[in-house]
Order: structure tokens, then C-alpha cells, then sequence
């Protein structure tokens, strides 16, 4: 019986500590003389820990591409965080499409791309703290006239 209820408890952790992916993107933003923005932010309470991935980043014209952390937290506009296969839970860290977040520290330099340019940017070495809404990563495309798209991939433990 001992050994059933170890067996039991150690499953539970294992199935707590699985890691689950996903995605989440602005879709084609149609931008005039404007700027976009991504963020992803871990809710106020009940975060779990989130390993960054990967960013990939288009514009239809020549634009300019930053990077910052733990800006103050954003409120709107709200994205949907989607599942990757075989994850089947929801994220707990939030994504905020054409974000309003606040001013962060700079992450990384700037990125200058050219016209109908694709950058992949490796995010795999910065993970977010439980911290708090606070605790967030943007991906900013300065003013532009045309078309953007930012994606993000990301795991949580």
C-alpha cells in the first residue's frame, strides 16, 4: 500500500512539472504611421514559470525592431494564447496584442529590417520569473505605414 500511494504522489508531481508550449501572435497588423506591440506577462498570482522560445517578426517595409523587460504592466489589448500540440492546459502567463505596456529596460539591441523581411530572434535564454504582472517581455515594431506580424513561442513548467 506504501508503495502505491509513492507511486501515486510521484506521478502527480511528474504530471505538475510537465512542461506544456505555446503560441500566440498579433496576426497581420495593418499599421499607418503607427507602432505595435507585443507582450507577454505573467498574471498577478498562480504563475507558473515561463521558458521564452522564439520570436519571429515581419514587416512589409523597413522598420525598426526592440526589445524590453519588466515594463509596467499592460492592460490592454488582450491576445489568445494558443495550445501546441499534445499541450492541452491554458497558459497562466497572458498576451497583450498591440500592447500599451510601460516602459521596460532594453532587451537586446535594435534590429533593423528590411522590406518584406522575416527575423527569427532566440529568446531561448530568458525565462520569466513568478513575479507578478510586472514581470513581462516586448517586442516592439517602431511607427510604421504597412504590414507587421509578431509571434511568440514559449513554454511553462
Amino acid at each position: 500500500m506504501k508503495l502505491l500511494t509513492a507511486l501515486f504522489f510521484s506521478l502527480a508531481f511528474l504530471a505538475s512539472a510537465q512542461t506544456s508550449n505555446y503560441s500566440a501572435t498579433t496576426g497581420d497588423v495593418s499599421l499607418s504611421a503607427a507602432a505595435t506591440a507585443f507582450t507577454i506577462q505573467q498574471p498577478a498570482s498562480n504563475a507558473r514559470q515561463v521558458q521564452l522560445q522564439s520570436a519571429l517578426v515581419f514587416c512589409s517595409v523597413s522598420c525598426n525592431v526592440t526589445q524590453s523587460q519588466d515594463g509596467t504592466a499592460a492592460t490592454s489589448t488582450a491576445g489568445t494564447a494558443n495550445p501546441l500540440l499534445p499541450t492541452t492546459r491554458p497558459a497562466t502567463a497572458t498576451v497583450w496584442t498591440a500592447s500599451n505596456v510601460g516602459a521596460g529596460t532594453a532587451a537586446g539591441g535594435i534590429l533593423h529590417l528590411a522590406a518584406a523581411q522575416w527575423v527569427v530572434i532566440d529568446l531561448s535564454q530568458i525565462s520569466l520569473g513568478t513575479g507578478g504582472t510586472g514581470t513581462n517581455y516586448t517586442v516592439a515594431i517602431s511607427s510604421i505605414t504597412g504590414t507587421a506580424n509578431i509571434t511568440l513561442f514559449w513554454s511553462e513548467r
